[in-house]
């Protein structure tokens, strides 16, 4: 098994982790906010589902954004690249990757720091450290590290413009 397979078949393998982790989000998300409106209905509040629903659609946001790179889902740009002929096309992706390798690469480390520094500080009606839904931005860098790789390995190895 070559590079190239090995991290498509990991870029595939986290795509498919976080499409069913989107999924459970998104469902949590729902059944926390009916039984919000619910339990107001009957005079009582849930005081966590505000926050807890917050927190996950802040996830939903990273994780979400790192399963639309993988399905090419962003909106695409027909360059002047196009007609400079393969080999300048295939020059300018590679650097465009390289340059979205570096800016996924300073959002994992900053995202990292600031998740760290966050572990005093604690959530309003949860009492968790802040870390904890922040956690979620270095790790969705970290995956979109693993797809640009992949597209990076692609366009190296040829399957790609």
């Amino acid at each position: 098994m070559n590079i190239v397979s090995l991290l498509q078949r990991v870029s595939q393998g986290l795509n498919a982790v976080v499409e069913k982790l989107l999924l459970v989000m998104g469902g949590t998300i729902c059944i926390i906010l009916f039984a919000q409106v619910l339990f107001r209905y009957m005079g009582y509040s849930l005081g966590w589902s505000e926050e807890v629903s917050r927190h996950l659609l802040i996830a939903i946001t990273f994780l979400g954004g790192t399963s639309a790179y993988k399905r090419s889902s962003f909106i695409g740009l027909q360059g002047i690249g196009q007609y400079m002929g393969k080999m300048m096309q295939r020059m300018i992706v590679l650097m465009l990757q390289g340059l979205t390798l570096g800016c996924f690469g300073v959002l994992a480390w900053f995202g990292t720091g600031y998740t760290v520094r966050a572990w005093e500080l604690s959530t309003a009606s949860l009492q968790i450290p802040m870390s904890i839904p922040f956690v979620v931005i270095p790790l969705s860098a970290l995956v979109f590290v693993v797809h640009v790789l992949a597209d990076i390995a692609d366009t190296l190895g040829g399957s790609a413009p």
